[in-house]
């Protein structure tokens, strides 16, 4: 990642296949978010989100699936379980980075994404 600025939060990166620009401040997200016509926003690929993603989904499903995540965020003891579920498979794969010098996200992603789903199947 090369990063921009000193204290800015902006790196550039090759991130879920593409280059992409990653903005780390809530002000310099924020300035992002309403600038349409200066920034092109693009999500991850299907992919890698997968097809019951929050951002792909529409209708009802969508509502369904933003009441559950608003619910996991705004109950403690949701929040809780997640964190309980969630730790070990991340610090899992982590780890398994600490040798490479370079990872492929797209790819690291992808291997974490089917570990959530095997085990939640």
């Amino acid at each position: 990642m090369i990063r921009y600025g000193d204290g800015v939060g902006l790196y550039r990166t090759h991130l879920f296949g593409s280059p992409s620009i990653i903005a780390c401040f809530p002000a310099v997200s924020k300035f992002i978010f309403q600038s349409n016509d200066i920034f092109i926003l693009k999500w991850p690929s299907v992919d890698i989100l997968g097809q019951n993603s929050l951002v792909v989904v529409q209708g009802e499903a969508h509502k369904r699936l933003r009441n559950h995540v608003t619910n996991a965020i705004t109950r403690p003891d949701a929040l809780c379980r997640i964190a309980a579920l969630v730790q070990p498979r991340m610090v899992a794969a982590l780890q398994s980075w600490v040798d490479k010098r370079r990872i492929n996200t797209y790819k690291e992603i992808k291997k974490v994404r089917s570990i959530f789903i095997e085990r939640k199947n």
